[in-house]
């Protein structure tokens, strides 16, 4: 999967019902300058790594991880862990976009 459409994921999964119940805000996790309310086409620019948010968010939307592998593989454990926080009702730590 390439970034945009990881990217667009991200966003999709942003937006579940169960993701909104969080109160996260996008500017957490992606650029919006100095905006209050954005539009889910204005997320474009991500903070984080996408396939760590990507698992943070499949994990709180009870969906299954298209990046879990690809995470786990990368660094051994990350993606269980990043699960395991979620579960536990904390919000991980993510590691900057490279």
């Amino acid at each position: 999967m390439d970034q945009q459409e990881l990217n667009n994921r991200c966003v999709t999964l942003f937006q579940s019902p169960r993701i909104q119940t969080k109160l996260w805000n996008p500017r957490m996790f992606w650029e919006v300058g100095r905006k209050l309310n954005t539009n889910p086409d204005e997320l474009t620019e991500p903070k984080v790594d996408l396939c760590e948010l990507e698992v943070m968010l499949s994990a709180a939307a009870y969906e299954p991880s298209k990046c879990a592998d690809n995470l786990n593989q990368r660094e051994a454990g990350r993606a269980d862990f990043i699960r395991r926080a979620v579960q536990s009702g904390q919000r991980p730590f993510l590691r900057r976009a490279a």
